[in-house]
C-alpha cells in the first residue's frame, strides 16, 4: 500500500456505503493508515526523542560520574539508533512507502 488508499472497515463501520472492494482511493482530507513498518520506524523516532530528553535530565539532576557516564552512553545510542531511523526512513520515501513532506510544508512530528 503507498499511503494512498485507507481501510473500508472505517467506512463499512460508520454506515457509508462501499462498492464491493476492500480498499478505495483516499477521500479528500482522510488521513492515510501507515504501513506497519513505517508505524514501527515512527516509534522508534519518538522513542529517540524520549531517550535524549531522559539523558539531558539525568545529566542535569545527577550527582555523580557513574550516573554521567550512563546518560552519556543513552545519548550516543540514542543518536546512533536515530541516525540509522532517518536512514530508513529515507529509503521508504524513496520506494513510495512512506510519503514525502510536500515542499514549503513542515512534515508531521513522528
Amino acid at each position: 500500500m503507498d499511503g494512498t488508499q485507507f481501510d473500508i472497515t472505517q467506512k463499512r463501520n460508520s454506515g457509508q456505503k462501499f462498492h464491493g472492494q476492500h480498499r478505495m482511493p483516499l477521500p479528500t482530507g482522510a488521513v492515510p493508515i501507515l504501513k506497519p513498518c513505517n508505524r514501527n520506524l515512527r516509534k522508534t523516532l519518538i522513542l529517540v526523542e524520549e531517550m535524549i530528553a531522559l539523558a539531558d535530565q539525568g545529566d542535569a539532576d545527577r550527582e555523580d560520574v557513574g550516573c554521567g557516564v550512563l546518560y552519556g552512553i543513552i545519548r550516543d545510542s540514542a543518536y546512533k539508533i536515530q541516525k540509522i531511523a532517518e536512514e530508513e526512513k529515507r529509503r521508504h520515501q524513496e520506494k513510495g512507502w512512506w510519503p514525502k513532506k510536500p515542499s514549503g510544508q513542515q512534515q508531521m512530528r513522528p
